[in-house]
């Protein structure tokens, strides 16, 4: 059977989500681009040195990377519940790096790649998490496409298709992850990524009004200026407390020919598959473990000067 034609976030945005075919390949592309984002941020915290880290930076990226998982997880969670099957475990699902388009067409200006942390990697991770606003320069002109118009046209598809919701709905429950089963828990999935990740309402240097728990562009922001954002009289700006930007360790990759990073991968494809069990089969929990390997093997890679390789292993 011929594999459908993918469909571009922009192409879903523009002509929106009318039937449950659709949403389930929105929903499989959603859980795409939350991947993608995981392996740059995952070696921007591996490379920071643990001996001079002192306002803990590495921690406040490994939150976002986890919460990245956690949205990457609710968009398999709804599309199990709507009875479609998440495929994540081939080779063909982790991006390929350098890349300068994240899945679904979204062009990036600035490479992304698997690099340690510093400022220019900052600005990378600022594009791909930029808020969803209009600046006045673009009201005539076209408006790009952003990641949280693609989460507004996929909860909008939810209440124009109002898809059945499986009474035993599969998938995971872990941390901020519950399991799908109803529309408005769907809805509430959608919200709760928009505002940990991608596409707030404001912009990029003011947040929503009476805002307590920044989204990650403001995250990342912080330790691209050096200080917390504060609001003072109303008006947010990074002008608050200093983050001291760490020791950060550097690599690269491994010589051709060489394979360094094959436990790794190995690693990696296990995890994938485990975690596509736990749309499949219900019950099925998501092994942690692997999470901690994974997580201690790159680390270990880093430490040896090597680029962790995030590509499916035998």
């Amino acid at each position: 059977m011929k594999e459908p034609a993918i469909i571009s976030i922009a192409r879903f945005v523009e002509e929106g989500i009318t039937d449950i075919d659709q949403l389930k390949r929105a929903l499989q592309l959603a859980m795409q681009l939350e991947f993608a984002t995981l392996p740059p941020y995952l070696c921007a915290e591996w490379s920071i040195d643990d001996n001079n880290d002192p306002d803990h930076v590495a921690n406040t990226i490994n939150g976002i990377a986890l919460q990245e998982m956690y949205h990457f997880a609710l968009a398999g969670n709804m599309l199990a519940a709507i009875g479609g099957t998440p495929s994540v475990a081939r080779a063909d699902f982790i991006p390929k790096y350098p890349t300068t388009e994240l899945p679904g067409g979204i062009q990036q200006k600035l490479p992304v790649d698997l690099r340690p942390l510093s400022k220019a990697q900052l600005e990378v991770f600022l594009q791909i998490e930029y808020p969803e606003f209009l600046p006045v320069a673009l009201a005539l002109v076209e408006r790009p496409t952003t990641i949280g118009a693609f989460y507004d046209t996929i909860a909008a598809g939810f209440k124009t298709v109002n898809p059945p919701i499986f009474e035993a709905p599969l998938g995971i429950k872990l941390g901020e992850v519950f399991r799908i089963t109803t529309v408005a828990d769907a809805q509430a999935a959608i919200s709760l990524i928009k505002g940990e990740g991608e596409g707030t309402e404001g912009s990029p240097d003011q947040p929503p009004p009476n805002s307590t728990m920044f989204a990650h562009y403001y995250t990342f922001k912080e330790i691209l200026t050096g200080h917390k954002l504060v609001n003072q009289s109303g008006k947010w700006s990074f002008s608050g407390a200093p983050v001291q930007f760490p020791s950060v360790l550097e690599f690269k990759p491994a010589p051709a020919g060489s394979n360094p990073s094959d436990g790794f991968s190995r690693i990696l494809s296990l995890l994938l598959m485990k975690l596509e069990e736990c749309w499949k089969i219900s019950g099925v929990r998501p092994d942690i473990n692997l999470m901690f390997q994974l997580h201690d093997e790159g680390r270990k890679l880093i430490r040896q000067g090597i680029q962790p390789e995030f590509v499916w292993g035998n």
